[in-house]
């Protein structure tokens, strides 16, 4: 299928991309791999020449006869000149991802790593060969093309959905999910240019071109370097960065902690800085920032590329954050601990007796009892200063720790629930059974995403991706474990386990195994089963024999977190039949009883949690969290603060509001002020219009627009699709559902009446919605004081049937109808 010269060619720059990576690999290997990937590639190229197209600079949008479009100022301004538009997507297959996938399964790093920079390689030249042979037949005519322009870089990424529809890429097994991730991975989709006026500057590599400028796979030498000096919270950082450089990369890269919820992909509007000098500003970044902010030099920093030495302050800082730690009562359980810590006098050795230490411990503790490596190093040592009288700790049949005696036996653990927004923390005197401390605070992680899809796509799209997330989480963990000790007193190693739960990607990042195929059809996680290893080994620093656990997930999107709930809820224990619905940037639901339990999780997105709407914010002071028009003022805002925007609580009522005083009908349509009648004066005058779409004014400066009540009909559509199939799946009707547990943050600051009002929870369970708090972290507290209760949560994994709704044949119709209020 290649050429030698373009085999060698791929080899040559393969062995350079890898040097780059610091990969010392010889010639061999390089041969060997190449032969490999021309033997897996499935090589198939579709495109598409348009010439009926028109170009709105206004809108920066280029509008074909399909009535779909491409949009974005970068591409309209270099394809405005152009005559023709080509459209293309070239893939290798899936053979290659999977043997990629294969390797790093087999922990063969080096060869997967290997496999994957030549495959790119080989990609990245059968591009530049098709773009090649359409300048050559360009030129026959006078014509000359643009350079290849690729959605994901300067160019908003959702535009590959747009060409993988008008080139019809599902005739070459191309697909994209709906993060606009296409699969094969394998696989580039582009558009260039063609015409007499078209200019193309002279590049070297498609590496030019990309934003990822901290790609391991980068090759262009001699980039400039600038200064980037940034001011953040009362600190001060000096950053050196290449130029064209995304300023918003550089930023997470050095832990600096912007408040976004999409990863960089310029669509949140959250991560405001102000620049010492005026840069110039695209239309679409103008759309999230007000006329006064532009003037004052606030820019998004995901929009500014570095060009020249910079002076930066961060403004969106990490807020105090509302953050729900009660367990509503809920925990009732009886102590079935598997560590005990104990004081015990050990038989000094003699010369009439000389058994070794090993065998003097486990006579001391009449056990066949294991003593890992790392307490036999100085175990003579540590009876010798104890006078061989010490507290010995036992996990099971290990001993976890030796020390001295003390008057209080030491013995902690920690049940710790990962949400994609919050952490929860619970730190837990194991012998007695009783709550000592609680700690919160939001995910770390959120400066890389608002969703676990946002999380994952930065975990695959940057070379340190997945290291960035787990790290973030780890040291996050570590703080935790410092002010628990700080505050009570205790040591690091008086801490013996950790209890964690969270959805399946949390868990994926917290024990740094990649997600990525959670988001790749057909989504499948690396792992379900309890996880039970030393907590050094992902470098949480307890006792250095100390274990973390995780408890079982179910599937990709139904995890840990909901096994957690069931377990705290006693859902699989109970003749009525329950629903559990805990509804975050995910909604996972369980319905049945001790009989039957079948699970399911809709793609709610992160609008109940803030993300995707206009002035949508965490659950913050400040936020306003609820709203009723007939109280005066008619909203409240978290830690009775001033408005700065909405969070999802807060967003459900407004919506419960509108549609009570008409001013949004059940199709979610803002009416004109002509058509509403049964509102208030003062409530009727807020209707207004914010950035060119139908509006309702909260406060100065806070709005809800129209594509906000678009979002929320989009995220209540799928959580109520799924509960109406989950009855239908068990054969009954939702009356006969007895009782609703509205678990997690969210579903403990909602309304019920508000729930039930917009429709995103059945009307007919209004009366039923008992609010359960954080069933998840009493769950991880359950399975942290009892074995039993672990084992519980271990046989509630195969005892719930995971009802995948995507491809159920009911949900497209029950999602449509789910969307009406």
């Amino acid at each position: 299928m290649f050429s030698k010269d373009v085999a060698q060619r791929v080899k040559d720059l393969s062995l350079e991309k890898l040097k780059n990576m610091n990969f010392d690999v010889d010639q061999h290997l390089i041969e060997e791999a190449t032969t490999e990937v021309q033997n897996l590639i499935d090589y198939k190229m579709i495109h598409q020449v348009c010439d009926n197209f028109h170009i709105d600079e206004r809108k920066n949008k280029i509008i074909f006869k399909t009535g779909d479009y491409l949009f974005g100022d970068y591409i309209v301004k270099n394809l405005k000149e152009a005559e023709y538009i080509i459209l293309a997507i070239i893939t290798l297959g899936d053979r290659i991802d999977k043997r990629v996938n294969d390797y790093f399964l087999e922990s063969n790093y080096t060869k997967g790593m290997i496999l994957d920079v030549i495959a790119g390689v080989f990609l990245e030249i059968l591009t530049n060969n098709f773009w090649e042979e359409v300048r050559e037949n360009a030129q026959k005519y006078g014509k000359e093309v643009t350079d290849i322009f690729y959605p994901g870089n300067k160019w908003d990424i959702k535009n590959q959905a747009v060409i993988c529809k008008l080139v019809d890429s599902s005739k070459i097994g191309v697909n994209i999910n709906h993060s606009f991730i296409i699969t094969p991975q394998k696989t580039v989709s582009f558009v260039c240019g063609v015409g007499e006026n078209v200019k193309r500057p002279v590049k070297e590599s498609v590496c030019d071109d990309c934003e990822a400028k901290d790609c391991i796979y980068r090759n262009v030498p001699g980039e400039s370097k600038y200064k980037v000096t940034v001011r953040f919270s009362s600190n001060t950082k000096v950053i050196e960065a290449s130029e064209g450089e995304n300023l918003f990369h550089i930023l997470v890269r050095n832990g600096i902690r912007l408040n976004n919820f999409c990863g960089g992909s310029r669509i949140c509007g959250q991560c405001k800085v102000i620049l010492n000098e005026e840069l110039d500003i695209s239309d679409d970044e103008k759309y999230f920032l007000t006329d006064k902010e532009i003037k004052n030099n606030v820019r998004l920093a995901c929009f500014v590329e570095i060009d020249r030495d910079l002076e930066v302050k961060v403004l969106s800082e990490e807020q105090k954050a509302k953050i729900l730690t009660k367990e509503n009562n809920l925990l009732s359980i009886e102590s079935h601990p598997r560590i005990k810590t104990s004081t015990v006098d050990i038989g000094r050795p003699t010369l009439n007796d000389q058994g070794d230490y090993v065998k003097r411990i486990k006579e001391a503790v009449s056990g066949e009892i294991e003593i890992p490596l790392g307490l036999l190093s100085n175990l003579p040592e540590v009876l010798e200063e104890n006078d061989y009288k010490v507290n010995i700790t036992i996990r099971k049949n290990e001993i976890i720790s030796i020390k001295k005696a003390a008057s209080k036996e030491y013995n902690y653990g920690i049940a710790l629930d990962i949400g994609t927004t919050t952490i929860a923390a619970y730190l837990y005197d194991l012998d007695e059974g009783k709550e000592v401390d609680v700690y919160s605070c939001l995910n770390p992680q959120r400066t890389f995403g608002a969703d676990v899809i946002t999380r994952i796509t930065y975990s695959i799209t940057n070379s340190q991706g997945l290291y960035q997330l787990h790290s973030a989480l780890i040291n996050k963990i570590n703080e935790i474990v410092e002010e628990f000790c700080a505050k009570n007193s205790i040591g690091k190693s008086d801490i013996h386990e950790i209890v964690a739960v969270g959805n399946p990607t949390m868990i994926h990042f917290l024990l740094n195994v990649s997600p990525k195929y959670i988001a790749i059809s057909p989504y499948v996680p690396t792992f379900t089963s309890k996880i039970e290893i030393k907590a050094k080994e992902i470098g949480i620093d307890i006792n250095k024999e100390g274990y973390l656990i995780t408890l079982p997930l179910i599937s990709s999107y139904v995890g840990a977190d909901t096994v957690a709930a069931v377990l705290a809820n006693k859902i699989d224990q109970t003749d009525d039949l329950c629903l559990l619905v805990d509804i975050g940037t995910n909604g996972e639901m369980v319905l049945g009883n001790k009989d039957n339990l079948i699970a399911s999780s809709a793609a709610a997105g992160p609008a109940f949690e803030g993300a995707g709407i206009t002035f949508g914010l965490n659950g913050v002071e400040g936020a306003i969290d609820h709203v009723n028009f007939s109280k005066k003022p008619f909203y409240t805002t978290i830690g009775d603060k001033k408005a700065k925007g909405i969070c999802g609580s807060g967003i459900v009522d407004i919506i419960s509001e509108l549609l009570k005083y008409g001013i949004v009908d059940s199709t979610g349509r803002f009416l004109s002020k002509e058509e509403v009648k049964g509102a208030p004066r003062d409530i009727a005058e807020r209707m207004t219009v914010y950035k060119d779409e139908p509006a309702f004014l909260i406060e100065d400066g806070i709005y809800v627009t129209q594509k906000d009540i678009r979002q929320i009909q989009l995220a209540k559509g799928a959580i109520l699709a799924g509960i109406n199939i989950m009855t239908k799946e068990m054969g009954i009707d939702v009356n006969e559902i007895k009782k609703v547990f509205l678990a997690g943050g969210f579903g403990n600051y909602i309304l019920p009446e508000s729930a039930t009002a917009i429709g995103l929870l059945p009307k007919e369970l209004k009366g039923k919605i008992l609010q359960v708090g954080n069933s998840a972290g009493v769950g991880a507290i359950m399975a942290l004081l009892s074995d039993k209760e672990l084992e519980r949560a271990i046989h509630l994994q195969s005892k719930i049937n995971y009802i995948e709704l995507s491809t159920h044949e009911d949900f497209q119709n029950e999602f449509v109808k789910g969307m009406y209020f």
